[in-house]
């Protein structure tokens, strides 16, 4: 809730790259595919604001709502581990790094695996560890929860091969091979991905090329540095934290010089406990993999696909500074404890004082009028075509959401043209006999354009058709005590009568 409130009064906009609109587009209606990701985020989104109100504040939580499903996740697999009262620390600490919250305001396919990957991890350990009954229905919800994994984002599928090390090298996953319940959870995994296979097959594989975009056969070794300390980064305040603590309450113990065990809690709080030692493995893999892949030139590696890699961190790191110095473990972790509620104000502090931060320098992200807009164009459409009915808008993708999300919910969304072929894997429907529009969203009047290239587009697409390219130009600033400076923002609509086009 805090971090909710936070990224809500800090940011005054869901996004900058229009991500969560166009989850929000993708689940008006539901679908199996998309023209770029599979769907399950957007059904997420769908099943969400079929029962809250759609406005920024309930999206917000719904991202950490999110982090939450995860972290209930982490508990779950630290118990699996055996780990016993060091499982909800593994949550825990989790709230000390950036994928987990900052990061996590965003909600999208990268940060849908934050609540995803735990419980299929603690699915496989409660699938291989039980037997009869029990054993079988974690199989099914292994099946289940993989499915989801890859149907939120196909990465997903570099984190599922990594089960494979641990499996084989353990003895206990070894006996798991040797009985039914590994088959009845792949036979699960291939009938819930079924649907979504047949879609992309029938939509010309267009969610296989967008992913296959992403490499090219090019190894960026750029790209690559920046993956592979993406764990220290983004995990770092939870890592040092909890190493610093530790080495302190050691060397009051003891009398070894702080500096120096701390050093020693550092570096071996990443190290296996042995060849089979499954903890470290389900750890390692999705990070060593990704990298793998960067390496040969499959995927050109993007900084946020690390986002979901590090759900384990904090439980490896727990488990082996209980094995490095056990004696303090109560000492240090009651002294993370006190650390909570601090942590707890200075985040709140910290939203406040970026929402001023935003505020006083004008920060365009911030005051974008993305809501504003949305509710005055509706407005101003049905102002101008009274007893009409607005069917769909296309346009700027994903910005032309803010119409459904914000004004007229359902309002169909379609990526650039109607007749696109984007749009025709939108199920854009009979939009030749609806009323719609076209909207280009041409940014703040200081530095807005006469026409983008969305102009541009929706120009020649109605003058190749007869029809008047002229846009209706609207301006909207944001007022009230959030927003102190006026900086209007300019928007063109183009209108799109039924029957008006062959």
């Amino acid at each position: 809730m805090v971090w909710a409130c936070a990224s809500w009064l800090g940011n005054a906009n869901l996004d900058g790259y229009h991500d969560m609109l166009e989850n929000y587009a993708w689940s008006q209606p539901l679908r199996w595919g998309t023209h770029k990701h599979p769907p399950f985020f957007s059904w997420v989104v769908g099943l969400w604001f079929a029962v809250f109100a759609q406005n920024d504040f309930n999206y917000r939580l719904l991202s950490y709502a999110n982090v939450f499903v995860g972290l209930a996740g982490v508990w779950v697999l630290g118990r699996r581990l055996r780990l016993g009262a060091l499982a909800p620390w593994g949550a825990l600490l989790l709230l000390w790094s950036f994928p987990y919250t900052s990061l996590a305001g965003k909600f999208n396919a990268n940060s849908q695996l934050l609540s995803l990957w735990p419980w299929a991890t603690a699915l496989l350990l409660a699938s291989w560890q039980e037997r009869g009954w029990r054993g079988a229905g974690a199989s099914v919800a292994l099946g289940l929860v993989a499915a989801a994994c890859m149907l939120s984002k196909y990465f997903s599928g570099v984190f599922l091969a990594g089960f494979l090390l641990p499996v084989f090298l353990h003895a206990e996953g070894r006996r798991w091979l040797a009985t039914p319940r590994p088959y009845l959870a792949l036979a699960v995994f291939g009938l819930a991905l079924w649907p979504h296979l047949a879609w992309v097959a029938a939509h010309d594989w267009a969610p296989l090329d967008y992913a296959l975009e992403q490499g090219g056969g090019a190894t960026s070794w750029n790209y690559i540095a920046r993956f592979s300390l993406a764990p220290l980064f983004y995990w770092l305040p939870a890592w040092l934290a909890l190493c610093l603590v530790w080495a302190r309450a050691q060397a009051r113990i003891d009398g070894t010089p702080w500096a120096r065990e701390a050093a020693r809690l550092l570096l071996r709080s990443w190290v296996p406990q042995g060849r089979d030692d499954v903890l470290f493995w389900l750890a390692f893999m999705p990070w060593a993999l990704t990298l793998g892949f960067g390496a040969v030139g499959i995927a050109e590696l993007s900084t946020p696909w690390a986002i979901p890699i590090g759900y384990a961190f904090s439980l490896l790191w727990l488990r082996n500074l209980r094995r490095l110095a056990p004696a303090v473990e109560t000492a240090a972790l009651r002294h993370l404890a006190r650390a909570w509620w601090p942590v707890l104000a200075l985040i709140s502090a910290l939203g406040v004082g970026h929402a001023l931060s935003n505020a006083l320098s004008g920060d365009e992200g911030y005051y974008r009028p993305t809501q504003e807009a949305a509710r005055v164009i509706v407005r101003d459409w049905q102002q101008r075509h009274p007893g009409a009915h607005l069917g769909w808008v296309g346009g700027d993708w994903a910005g032309n959401a803010m119409l459904a999300f914000y004004a007229q919910p359902h309002l169909l969304t379609v990526p650039g043209l109607p007749d696109g072929e984007e749009a025709r894997m939108s199920v854009v429907g009979p939009w030749r006999s609806r009323d719609g529009l076209l909207l280009c969203l041409r940014g703040p009047l200081s530095r807005a354009q006469d026409a983008t290239e969305c102009d541009r587009q929706a120009q020649q697409w109605l003058t190749a058709r007869g029809r008047s390219a002229q846009p209706r130009v609207v301006q909207v600033a944001r007022s009230g005590w959030r927003f102190p400076r006026a900086q209007p923002w300019v928007y063109a609509v183009y209108d799109v009568e039924a029957g008006e086009h062959p």
